[in-house]
This record gives structure tokens, C-alpha cells and sequence, in this order.
């Protein structure tokens, strides 16, 4: 099958439809955990986004493995070492993204991080999907 045929085939929508509920219950975890360490802890933005991050992302693994990809046949343990390091590699958009839309543009860090999670989630599903879970 496509690439194409297997991402927007029944199976790849539905899965995608699930993990963009988890990954907005997450996300919004994430902004919590972010509007907190910075408006009333005073951390650093930066700091905070990938502490943030970090802590989201270990709920949302839990969502997958129960709810989105719950048939796969990888292991807990290495599903959430792959898990992990396609989030890392979503980090590493979002903090791009981030920093060229709040230092290069001005924009709010609240918003920057919408925008930026926006593209970094898809390519992260993707990679979950077909790599970690290999459900597509």
C-alpha cells in the first residue's frame, strides 16, 4: 500500500483522529504546566516549554499504548524508548519553531508554542505510527 493510501485509509484517519485527541488533552496538559513554571514560578520560557514538554509527553504514551496504537506488539519499554526519541525529535521542531516565532517574529510564547506544536505533531504521529508502533 502507499504512503499516501495508508495514511488517509480508514485505519490511518481513525488512528490519527485518536491520537489528535490525546495529543490535545496532552498538549493542553503541556500549556498548564508551561502558563504555571513561567506566569507564577517565573522560570525561563525556554525551560519551561521543555520541562513542560517532557511531562506531557509521558501522558500521552500512556494514551497510546492503551487507546491509539493499543494493538501494537512492541514492547512497553522500548515503545516508550522510541516513543521518547521520536518526541525528541518533535522537541527539536517545537523549540525551532518556537524561537523563530517569538525571537524572529515577536509573537506571544503562548501562541508560538500552538503553532509550532501544530507541525511538530503530525511529523511525530507519522513516526509513531509506521516506526515505533508500525500500525501504518
Amino acid at each position: 500500500m502507499t504512503w499516501r493510501g495508508r495514511f488517509l485509509g480508514r485505519r490511518g484517519i481513525a488512528l490519527y483522529m485518536r491520537n489528535a485527541v490525546a495529543s490535545t488533552l496532552s498538549f493542553l496538559l503541556d500549556l498548564l504546566l508551561i502558563w504555571i513554571m513561567v506566569d507564577h514560578f517565573g522560570v525561563y520560557q525556554f525551560v519551561a516549554v521543555i520541562v513542560g514538554f517532557v511531562m506531557a509527553n509521558a501522558f500521552h504514551y500512556v494514551l497510546a499504548r492503551v487507546w491509539i496504537f493499543h494493538e501494537s506488539m512492541r514492547g512497553i519499554v522500548s515503545g516508550y524508548f522510541y516513543f521518547l526519541s521520536n518526541a525528541l525529535f518533535g522537541l527539536v521542531v517545537i523549540l525551532v519553531g518556537f524561537a523563530l516565532l517569538t525571537d524572529g517574529l515577536g509573537l506571544p510564547y503562548l501562541p508560538a508554542r500552538v503553532v509550532a506544536s501544530l507541525c511538530a505533531g503530525t511529523l511525530v504521529f507519522m513516526l509513531n505510527a509506521t516506526l515505533n508502533f508500525r500500525q501504518l
